[in-house]
């Protein structure tokens, strides 16, 4: 049965800064966070094994041309439209999304200004894979997580095109990623009885 998102359980904090024009336009911005969000959709798809049956085609490219169920999604904790745009996007920490944020951190990486600390991130990720080990050993198998194994999944779920054609896009936006921070949220602790 599907899960809905919950902010009481494991999730990863994605928090961007972007540097744009003093007054950019609605399109850019818009673009932005549709590419943004595009990105990360595509390498969802390609690298979480319970969407091996997706075939890509030229639909990923449209809204509805993606089935991730809604769980599996980015969610919105906090969007700021000012000078300079910040976005905290989210999504639940489970071991199969681990190849979709290694996608998005390869491309800002790639194209970006932006600080990012890679080692603070691995540690993270690492320490979700031990505490989830015996389920994706049975129930998955590999899950990418590395820049190289992301690209090998890209490549041979043939979705690799779809990819480098967004992550082109982002690179030639006018709204660019100054910061980019990833961390695991854990669970929250449940509340006292006062």
């Amino acid at each position: 049965m599907p899960r809905e998102f919950s902010p009481d359980e494991a999730y990863f904090r994605i928090q961007i800064v972007g540097s744009e024009e003093t007054f950019p336009l609605v399109l850019d911005v818009s673009s932005f966070l549709y590419d943004l969000n595009l990105l990360y959709e595509i390498a969802r798809l390609a690298t979480d094994p319970n969407y091996g049956e997706f075939k890509f085609s030229r639909f990923v490219y449209y809204r509805g041309g993606r089935p991730l169920r809604d769980e599996d999604r980015l969610h919105v904790q906090s969007l700021r439209q000012e000078s300079p745009l910040a976005l905290v996007a989210v999504l639940a920490a489970v071991p199969v999304a681990i190849g979709a944020v290694w996608g998005v951190v390869q491309i800002v990486d790639k194209i970006g200004n932006a600080s990012l600390n890679r080692r603070k991130l691995r540690a993270e990720v690492e320490k979700l894979e031990r505490e989830n080990r015996d389920s994706i050993n049975s129930a998955h198998g590999l899950i990418p997580n590395t820049d190289e194994q992301v690209r090998s999944v890209l490549r041979i779920r043939e979705a690799e095109q779809y990819f480098d054609n967004v992550a082109g896009r982002l690179e030639r936006s006018s709204v660019r990623i100054k910061e980019l921070e990833i961390d695991i949220v854990q669970q929250k602790s449940t509340k006292k009885s006062e």
